[in-house]
C-alpha cells in the first residue's frame, strides 16, 4: 500500500517512527494551525490513523487520517475520511514535499480507504500557502468555512477517494 512520489514515500506509522516523528517541528508561525507532534500523538485516538512521510529512511512529515471525522463536524459525509494534523519538518520545507505529498495523497488514500467516498480537510483562512498545496493535491474549496477553529475562520476543502470512482 505504499505510494511513491519522486522518492516520497506514505505509509502507515509504525512503532519505530515514534521517535523521528516526534522530532519533527515546523516553523514556529505554523504552530497555531498545526501543533506539536508530541500533543498531538498524546491525543491520537483508535480512529486517527497515523502515517508518515518519508525520503529514504528519513521521516520528513506526518498526517493523521480520521476514520470517525464524520462523528465530530457535521460538514463531512458519513463515509468521508478526514485529514489532521498534515506537516511537512521545518528543515524540509520549501523542496516541493508537501506539493508531491498531496499529489500522492489520493492515489494512496484510494488504495488504502477503497471503501471511502471521500476526504476533507480544513484549513486556516491566514494560512494560503497550506491552502494553494492542498488545491494543488486535488482537494477542491467547497465554498464553506468552518467557524469553530481555535486560530480563527477555515476553509473546507474535499477531495474524492476510492468508493467514487
Amino acid at each position: 500500500m505504499d505510494v511513491i512520489v519522486k522518492h516520497l514515500e506514505i505509509r502507515r506509522m509504525r512503532d519505530e517512527d515514534r521517535p523521528a516523528v516526534l522530532a519533527l517541528q515546523v516553523h514556529e508561525e505554523q504552530v497555531p494551525y498545526v501543533g506539536h507532534t508530541r500533543d498531538i500523538l498524546q491525543v491520537a485516538s483508535p480512529n486517527h490513523h497515523c502515517h508518515v512521510l518519508t525520503l529514504g529512511e528519513d521521516v520528513v512529515g506526518f498526517f493523521i487520517i480520521d476514520v470517525a471525522y464524520h462523528q465530530k463536524f457535521d460538514f463531512t459525509l458519513a463515509d468521508e475520511l478526514g485529514l489532521r494534523a498534515f506537516l511537512i519538518d521545518a528543515g524540509r520545507q520549501g523542496q516541493g514535499l508537501g506539493k508531491n505529498a498531496t499529489r500522492a495523497l489520493k492515489p494512496y488514500l484510494d488504495k488504502a480507504y477503497s471503501d471511502r467516498s471521500s476526504i476533507a480537510l480544513t484549513v486556516n483562512c491566514r494560512n494560503p500557502a497550506a491552502y494553494h498545496c492542498y488545491i494543488g493535491g486535488g482537494f477542491t474549496d467547497t465554498g464553506e468555512q468552518y467557524l469553530g477553529g481555535k486560530a480563527g475562520p477555515q476553509y473546507i476543502l474535499r477531495m474524492p477517494v476510492g468508493a467514487s470512482l
